[in-house]
């Protein structure tokens, strides 16, 4: 008999909006599927909050981006954004804050 594994934990991530000034239609799409991919990955990789992700909103830096970067490194690094803050704990925050 095989051992049972755990369920990969479920949540949901509804990303209100996201303005890159300056990129086409075609570079959003492709910034976008880096950004998913990246994320779930990156959350899927380390253990989740006990208490889960208790966000209503978060507050990023500005995201500075030069014109020849690719859209996927800027997805990317945007996912690194804001899966260090979805896994850092809002006591955490606010102490370094």
């Amino acid at each position: 008999m095989k051992p049972r594994t755990a369920a990969p934990p479920q949540f949901n991530l509804r990303i209100g909006s996201l303005a890159v000034p300056g990129m086409s239609v075609r570079d959003g799409q492709r910034l976008a599927r880096a950004f998913e991919h990246e994320l779930s990955r990156l959350l899927a990789a380390q253990p989740l909050p006990a208490q889960g992700f208790q966000r209503e909103r978060l507050q990023l830096p500005r995201l500075h981006r030069t014109a020849a970067e690719r859209p996927e490194r800027t997805g990317t690094r945007l996912a690194r954004l804001i899966a260090t803050q979805l896994l850092t704990p809002p006591d955490v925050e606010a102490e370094h804050g």
